[in-house]
């Protein structure tokens, strides 16, 4: 039977989100670089973040238990070194992608920063093919791990990209609206891969619809995740569009707060019954 114990499962929905977190965060931030013009200080700080995130990460991931037997289903070892060899390569590389931004020509840490993200997405889809076969299947679980890193990195690059202005007051505030944009977009995935989990999920729905986990599914996956998420990124395009920096920058810490909190119990609950939300 698969685990239903939720706390002995947080330390694997933690991991999985904070590599969401770096990752998104990083690629969301390099787009931004690249279509918002934030400038190499931007892309550097984020980035050392982002290897602080991962940092935290690997020392989740270096106390973990066997993941065969805490998922009760099968786990494929070398896919799990596989996955955990990437994730220390792309911390590497985060570190790397910090120095190029500070030190580097503008091509060479644009090409750096490509490479990171390419890793670290790599990473991303290694780490589903590694748990998603004990869930259901790698399919399901690439999806709702991508579009996990896509909500979270829209989030903290925009708290992040809020927090620049302090640094850089003159500069347009084209990034920050692009960050909320992406946010909205992000959302708008999110709700997709979470229809489609309940759609093919048989009757494991129930659980999440109406059963013993619905509490937790309503109140923070949605309620959280989603709809307060939606509320505030349309506060913090209010205060964008009539350039009052830090009630966005405040609103944007909201932000980041309802994410996270609708990411990790859609994780949990993922990894309890089996449904890829």
């Amino acid at each position: 039977m698969p685990p239903t114990s939720l706390p002995d499962l947080a330390p694997l929905a933690g991991l999985l989100v904070l590599l969401e977190l770096a990752v998104g965060t990083v690629a969301v931030s390099a787009a931004l670089d690249h279509f918002g013009r934030v400038g190499r200080g931007f892309s550097g700080t984020t980035a050392a973040i982002c290897a602080l995130i991962m940092g935290a990460d690997l020392l989740v991931i270096s106390g973990s238990s066997d993941l065969g037997a805490l998922l009760h289903g099968p786990v494929d070892s070398g896919a799990v070194a596989t996955f955990v060899h990437l994730a220390v390569g792309f911390t590497v590389l985060l570190v790397v992608d910090t120095l190029f931004a500070a030190v580097g020509t503008e091509i060479s840490r644009r090409v750096v920063a490509g490479a990171t993200v390419v890793v670290g997405l790599v990473t991303v889809v290694t780490a589903a093919i590694a748990v998603g076969p004990a869930l259901g299947g790698a399919g399901a679980a690439t999806l709702a791990f991508l579009s996990a890193a896509l909500l979270g990195g829209s989030a903290l690059a925009g708290m992040l990209l809020g927090h620049w202005y302090l640094v850089t007051p003159n500069m347009s505030f084209r990034p920050l609206r692009l960050s909320i944009y992406a946010v909205f977009g992000a959302v708008a995935v999110d709700c997709v891969v979470i229809a489609t989990a309940l759609l093919t999920a048989g009757g494991a729905r129930d659980r999440l619809l109406s059963g013993d986990q619905a509490f937790l599914f309503w109140l923070l996956v949605i309620g959280s995740g989603v709809l307060f998420t939606v509320a505030v990124n349309a506060f913090t395009l209010y205060f964008a569009r009539i350039r009052a920096n830090q009630p966005a920058t405040a609103m944007l810490y909201v932000l980041i707060i309802s994410v996270v909190m609708g990411l990790v119990p859609a994780h949990l609950l993922y990894l309890v019954t089996r449904v890829a939300i």
